[in-house]
């Protein structure tokens, strides 16, 4: 845990917030450790979210399921996904640290700024939610009613994954 707060420190200390998705099988069953690791992961700074992995039958599949080596590197979670094309000449990346009086994230463009040009494909979670307002078709709606997609993957620039981008600046392939 100690390596986990000193790399929170440094990521913070160069304008980048963290946030863990923690991986979690569909048959766990130790609620009380998941809540503690929750509790360590906030004091240590970090924003954690928390996703049930589900296989095609309802179980989870071991390829899903972090290993305690990885649990320091925050990962997307493993899910349907889509591909959308940037259809702006510029489009930045955001992320949030707080929610409004509602519970909506409070979205701000990534500092420094991760940019994608018209034309790049990336690949967003089709099932992905961070309030209980998203409807889980991959829409995360923040403040204002913005609606964002989480980037699950984008091999040409993986530092945005865990990121999101605006709707209105993609279209769906």
């Amino acid at each position: 845990m100690d390596n986990l707060k000193s790399l929170v420190q440094q990521l913070k200390a160069i304008g980048i917030t963290p946030q863990v998705n923690i991986a979690i099988p569909v048959d766990q069953k130790d609620i009380e450790g998941i809540k503690a690791l929750r509790t360590q992961l906030i004091q240590a700074g970090i924003t954690p979210q928390v996703h049930i992995n589900l296989g095609l039958s309802g179980a989870a599949t071991s390829d899903t399921q972090p290993s305690p080596e990885d649990s320091q590197v925050p990962e997307a979670p493993k899910g349907a996904t889509f591909t959308v094309i940037v259809k702006d000449d510029k489009l930045n990346c955001f992320t949030f640290t707080k929610r409004d009086g509602a519970g909506k994230p409070i979205f701000i463009i990534r500092e420094p700024r991760i940019q994608f040009f018209n034309g790049d494909r990336i690949t967003v979670s089709a099932d992905h939610k961070d309030s209980d307002k998203d409807p889980g078709d991959g829409t995360v709606i923040g403040t204002g009613g913005i609606r964002f997609y989480f980037i699950a993957d984008c091999p040409s620039k993986p530092e945005a994954v865990g990121l999101y981008v605006r709707q209105v600046e993609v279209e769906r392939v």
